[in-house]
C-alpha cells in the first residue's frame, strides 16, 4: 500500500454518501453499457482518452453536488478525498 492510498484510508470515512453509493451500485454493467457507444479515438495525435466510467462518474458528482462546471468537478477531483476514492483515483485497500 502506497503512502498516499494509506492517507486516504485512514483520513476518510467509511459512511458518507460516495462511498455508500460506489458499493451500492455494480459499476460493471454500467461500464459495459458505457464503453458500447464510448469508443476513444485510437489515432496517436493528442492525450489519451479517459475511461468512459471515469467520465460517467465524474458527471454524477457534479450533478450531486449542485450542477458543479467541468472546472469545479475537476477541482474535486484533484482536492477532494472521498470524490477522489469514488472515481478510483486513489485504491480501495
Amino acid at each position: 500500500m502506497s503512502f498516499p492510498d494509506f492517507y486516504v484510508t485512514h483520513r476518510t470515512r467509511k459512511s458518507n454518501f460516495l462511498n455508500q453509493i460506489d458499493h451500492l451500485i455494480e459499476w460493471a454493467p454500467i461500464e459495459k453499457a458505457i464503453n458500447q457507444y464510448y469508443a476513444p479515438s485510437s489515432d496517436a495525435t493528442g492525450r489519451p482518452a479517459y475511461p468512459g466510467l471515469l467520465l460517467f462518474k465524474m458527471l454524477l458528482v457534479g450533478i450531486w453536488h449542485g450542477g458543479l462546471s467541468d472546472e469545479a468537478i475537476e477541482d474535486m477531483a484533484n482536492s477532494n478525498l472521498h470524490v477522489m476514492r469514488f472515481l478510483a483515483l486513489v485504491s480501495r485497500r
